[in-house]
């Protein structure tokens, strides 16, 4: 039997990434399954999707997001045990390491009474991928942010992108506020 290890390292800790003989499943945080999937098949997918449902297409990818970013938090939530503004900085300070893919967060801006703000980022794996366009392209990490953002303050959040680097912009910028 072959068991496959392997690790990487995020923030001072390493990780363990499993797979074992006989399962599909690589395994990370606590045994939850993930998948390794190159930016540009997303995209690609995306884009399949855009031509299919039109408009409708990015409220499809927003609402798998928010989905994505609730179950996400959860999971960091419960490993790092901060809560609100620390947890945030935590979060910058995760999707800054090295080997985290998706993107890399530059700035964080929360007004907290409110529960309104931004967050601004470079290298958006889809903003890359998609290549030049008219409009902001990642209705799926808008989707992200506003479902990381119910968990770590309660409540509903709707957020939007701004700014694109598909646009030419020079960073990606997710305006939010609470619903």
């Amino acid at each position: 039997m072959i068991y496959s290890y392997g690790h990487f390292f995020v923030m001072d800790r390493t990780y363990g990434i499993k797979r074992l003989p006989g399962e599909a499943w690589i395994r990370i945080f606590k045994g939850i399954r993930v998948i390794i999937i190159r930016a540009g098949t997303f995209v690609e997918l995306q884009k399949d999707v855009e031509d299919c449902f039109g408009e409708q297409a990015r409220a499809l990818f927003y609402d798998a997001g928010v989905r994505a970013g609730r179950e996400s938090a959860k999971v960091l939530l419960e490993e790092w045990k901060e809560r609100g503004t620390d947890f945030l900085a935590r979060l910058k300070e995760f999707y800054s390491s090295e080997g985290v893919g998706w993107f890399k967060i530059r700035e964080i801006n929360v007004n907290q009474p409110k529960h309104e703000g931004y967050i601004r980022i470079e290298q958006s794996f889809i903003a890359e991928e998609y290549g030049r366009s008219e409009r902001p392209v990642c209705d799926f990490l808008s989707g992200y942010f506003a479902g990381v953002l119910e968990q770590v303050f309660g409540g509903e959040f709707s957020c939007s992108e701004t700014k694109c680097i598909a646009k030419g912009d020079p960073f990606c910028e997710f305006r939010f506020e609470r619903s």
